[in-house]
């Protein structure tokens, strides 16, 4: 008999990225049924520990749990444990589970899918391989397996010099067992490719009695039941009583062939997550994705990764649409070594020393063409890593540092990290903006990163696509804007006229009233109308002064946001993810009454100053606060003298505080974390030098610890005038820009010269 049911969210995979992301789901506001299922017999529980304190403690060790099972009760996620899947049928959206030990077998249509399905051990093929006491380790059961044979064993081989070699050949020396590495290459640790660090970690194992021996590998085992002796290539005989094999994982993705899901070397998933389908997608060891920050697809198979793309997962089955850019962290112990690595280490690169390893305090910088690739510390202190991180991130060029980093008292914080330019929204104040880029860059001021909302993402859009010239862009593009009004001698009675005229009549170039479109469909009589203005001037406009293609190799990274309409969920378009189109610009400034949502991949999206209007916050999230140089260009600012006079008045006041609040909001999460920051140290105090020791090298320590270089934020402030009408944000008079511009270029002047 099958069964047959429907759930909305399905993750396969009872690791920890399957664990993360069904928790995430929940904090995220998934409404729909969510479904885990996990081929282990246990719930989803933390695997780094098993090739350490799971070897080397007195007493068996119990798994500690990713999420426990009464946090899965408390969210409503159903867990299905030690339920293997048969098959996958992509396009019909559909799991088929076999009938298992006394459970029938199952079909689950799914509305989103999660594989998560981790990887497993690479096994020998040689003679003897089949016989008792040759163990691989992946999971709890096999850790507990490897576990009773090292309490009855005199003498171990270990298969293999990698991370995970090194440290069961650690962990089964501080046993008592006698142990021998065998490793196939020139090199113990040799994807390092640092031949000074390998020979460093290979006399650190044979101080401890570990017997390493290169160049050479297993031919076949001996022994009648249980294993008793490793043959090698090079003629060696190496008696044994146990055998654990440790030469690398594949991918776990047999149960998708037929399912129409790319496969290749893992899951074959783009920066968002997402597989050939559009509601399938893959995380953690299983995963080979396209990574943005190396631009290339591969897989990475860290603890640390799992549990980022887990949460990104999540995030983008409910829309978000978020590129995973992270760098990676991988971090253990040998003996008490406790080291990071960084990044990622490729070929050519060029290496920098700082500090030694006979100190314990010590750092290798992996270069290529003068820009962070990769980092190794042992003993090096929490900040450096953390800042090395946003230096890989960012791709900063260190060229000029370079002398420097080998110097362990050089301060890593003085490198100059990015600056970055914040434009808000604010329609005809976009002037302002302008006025103040054309000061910036007078003043050598060249962003790196750009991050806008609504007339920000515009003038974002020109500045980021002609980097050589983006002055000259911004002039031309407003000067199509600026509209000709009656000269009226009395200022605010020309506002006031000019404003009305543009109301009625919109601004050539940019938006046009509904009631003048060439139109006679019932669907544009009023009743029908969503919004007030048409918004295809705009895109011809962007297309005039941006090309696209260009501004997806631009120097300058660029940022815009939207809303969701359907999730309420802020939207960051990011050009260093994919690449942009003039829809996602004015996806961006698409506010309503007054414009319509604008659609893309089938989502729609209104303006992203509903949310936020000075967006800050999606370059700390996507590009680190470490360091950056900020420049905030501030239309809205909170203080006024006045109380507003009228109902609109009073809703224009209303927007400029809840702008301000957000920028606020933003500096002082900064504050509250070094507050955290300094708790944390005190609470160290209390805790023995080992612990201390291995809690520094978590990657979760590192993110959340590691103190930035300091940020530094230039508010650029647009001052009231008294005499402003309550339209003056829709005031695209020829005359009113002109202002506008002016006042821009002079208070970028004055914040230059604080």
């Amino acid at each position: 008999m099958t069964m047959t049911r429907q759930v909305e969210f399905m993750v396969i995979g009872g690791g920890l990225a399957g664990a993360t992301c069904a928790e995430a789901l929940r904090a995220e506001g998934a409404t729909g049924t969510i479904l885990l299922i996990g081929e282990e017999p246990g719930l989803p529980y933390q695997r780094p520990p098993l090739s350490k304190t799971f070897i080397t403690s007195a007493q068996e060790s119990t798994a500690r749990p990713v999420v426990s099972e009464a946090r899965f009760k408390e969210l409503d996620i159903d867990v299905a444990l030690g339920r293997p899947v048969a098959s996958v049928d992509a396009r019909k959206r559909l799991v088929r589970l076999p009938a298992d030990a006394g459970q029938p077998a199952d079909q689950i249509h799914f509305g989103h899918l999660l594989i998560a399905t981790g990887a497993s051990p690479v096994r020998l093929s040689v003679p003897g391989a089949d016989l008792g006491g040759i163990h691989y380790l992946r999971s709890i059961a096999d850790a507990r397996a490897l576990r009773a044979s090292a309490l009855k064993t005199q003498h171990a081989v270990v298969i293999g010099a990698s991370f995970i070699g090194v440290e069961i050949a650690a962990s089964l020396c501080q046993r008592g067992v006698k142990v021998t590495i065998v490793e196939e290459r020139a090199h113990v640790l040799g994807k390092m490719k640092t031949p000074a660090l390998s020979a460093y970690f290979k006399s650190v194992l044979e101080s401890h009695g570990v017997e390493v021996i290169l160049r050479d590998a297993p031919a076949s085992f001996a022994g009648s039941a249980q294993v008793e002796a490793v043959f090698t290539r090079e003629g060696r005989t190496l008696p044994c009583d146990m055998v654990v094999v440790g030469i690398g994982v594949t991918p776990d993705t047999g149960f998708l062939h037929g399912s129409g899901i790319h496969v290749n070397h893992g899951v074959l998933v783009d920066r968002f997550l997402q597989t050939n389908h559009r509601s399938i997608f893959a995380a953690g060891d299983v995963a080979n994705f396209f990574d943005p920050v190396f631009n290339e697809q591969h897989r990475i198979e860290h603890w640390d990764n799992a549990i980022r793309q887990g949460r990104l997962a999540a995030r983008n089955m409910l829309g978000r649409h978020e590129a995973y850019d992270a760098v990676s962290y991988f971090f253990s112990h040998v003996f008490d070594l406790h080291f990071n690595l960084l990044g990622r280490i490729e070929e050519p690169y060029e290496k920098i020393d700082r500090g030694s390893l006979e100190s314990g305090s010590f750092a290798s910088f992996y270069l290529h063409n003068d820009v962070p690739r990769a980092l190794f510390s042992l003993g090096r202190p929490t900040d450096e890593t953390k800042i090395v991180e946003q230096l890989i991130r960012n791709r900063i060029n260190v060229a000029a540092q370079k002398s420097s980093l080998a110097d362990p008292a050089y301060k890593l914080s003085n490198i100059p990290n990015q600056t970055v330019l914040i434009l808000q929204g604010g329609g005809a104040y976009g002037a302002f903006e302008y006025g103040a880029v054309k000061a910036l860059a007078e003043g050598g001021v060249r962003p790196d990163i750009i991050s806008g909302v609504s007339i920000g993402a515009f003038n974002g859009a020109i500045i980021a696509g002609n980097p050589d010239h983006p002055v000259e862009a911004l002039a031309g593009f407003w000067a199509d804007l600026g509209t000709i009004s009656p000269f009226i001698p009395d200022e605010s009675l020309r506002r006031s006229v000019a404003s009305s005229q543009i109301a009625m009549f919109g601004v050539q170039h940019f938006f046009t009233p509904r009631w003048m479109l060439p139109t006679l469909a019932t669907d544009q009589l009023p009743a029908q109308w969503s919004s007030l203005y048409d918004m295809s001037p705009a895109r011809e406009l962007l297309v005039k002064y941006v090309d696209f293609d260009k501004l997806a190799k631009s120097p300058i990274r660029l940022m815009v946001s939207a809303v969701d309409i359907e999730t309420s969920e802020l939207v960051i378009f990011d050009s260093y993810a994919e690449k942009l189109t003039p829809d996602h610009i004015v996806a961006s400034g698409s506010l309503p009454p007054s414009f319509p949502w604008t659609t893309i991949r089938g989502h729609h999206y209104w303006d992203g100053g509903i949310v936020s209007n000075s967006p800050l916050e999606s370059v700390i999230e996507r590009c680190g606060a470490s360091g950056k140089t900020v420049f905030i260009i501030d239309l809205f600012p909170g203080r006024r003298t006045t109380l507003p006079q009228n109902l609109m008045e009073v809703m224009a006041r209303r927007d400029e505080i809840l702008y301000a609040e957000r920028i606020r909001s933003d500096t002082r999460t900064e504050r509250n974390m070094r507050d955290f920051r300094k708790l944390v140290e005190e609470l160290q105090g209390d805790l023995p030098p080992e612990a201390v020791r291995r809690l520094r090298s978590n990657p979760l320590y590192i993110q959340l610890m590691g103190e930035d270089a300091p940020m530094k934020i230039t508010r650029i402030v647009r001052e009231n005038s008294e005499d402003e009408s309550d339209s003056r944000d829709y005031d695209f008079s020829a005359r009113t820009l002109e202002q506008l511009v002016e006042s821009g270029y002079a208070m970028a002047q004055k914040a230059l010269k604080k």
